[in-house]
């Protein structure tokens, strides 16, 4: 790819375990595997692509340890993104009610910026702990976007980060014209 036109930094936040590290490889590339080891601090990945309207765009993407004893480095980490994916498991209810938290962390941070929520684990119906409806309501709201997705299945994927970095980039360039 040429030299992109846009650089992006967005920041994947949530709990241990929710499926953070498995999202950002399957929309990277493409890939899943059954197990992860835990993230420890933060992992960096970058895709570049073309959006539409804004041409070349290069995403870093800082997928954050959701680890309690991360909590400190979590203001450092999130300096400079321009926007987040907050992701909860949606077989498990803890990691759904500790989303203010990290909502929380990074408006402080960073203020209003485009967060995008994401229920993950869709593929695991029968187990499911929150339903979509609750997703749904949280991301209301908060005035973010919502959507399920499955890194397993690759569903929603990459509707999910093209849609969080094309609100990025409408924020950006609104930012330019005033």
């Amino acid at each position: 790819m040429v030299e992109p036109n846009y650089i992006v930094k967005l920041c994947l936040l949530g709990e241990a375990a929710v499926g953070k590290t498995s999202l950002v490889y399957r929309f990277v590339q493409n890939s899943f595997r059954e197990s992860y080891k835990s993230t420890l601090g933060v992992n960096l990945l970058k895709k570049d692509m073309i959006v539409d309207k804004y041409g070349g765009v290069s995403a870093q993407i800082w997928d954050l340890g959701g680890q309690e004893s991360f909590k400190s480095l979590r203001k450092l980490y999130l300096e400079g993104a321009n926007g987040a994916l907050v992701i909860y498991d949606t077989t498990n209810a803890k990691s759904f009610k500790k989303l203010d938290e990290w909502v929380g962390s990074f408006k402080d941070t960073r203020g209003v910026k485009p967060l995008f929520l994401i229920g993950n684990k869709a593929d695991l119906k029968e187990k499911m702990k929150v339903s979509e409806e609750e997703g749904r309501q949280y991301a209301e709201d908060n005035k973010m976007s919502f959507m399920v997705t499955s890194a397993k299945t690759g569903n929603n994927v990459e509707m999910a980060f093209k849609t969080l970095i094309e609100s990025i980039l409408d924020e950006i360039s609104k930012d330019d014209l005033s």
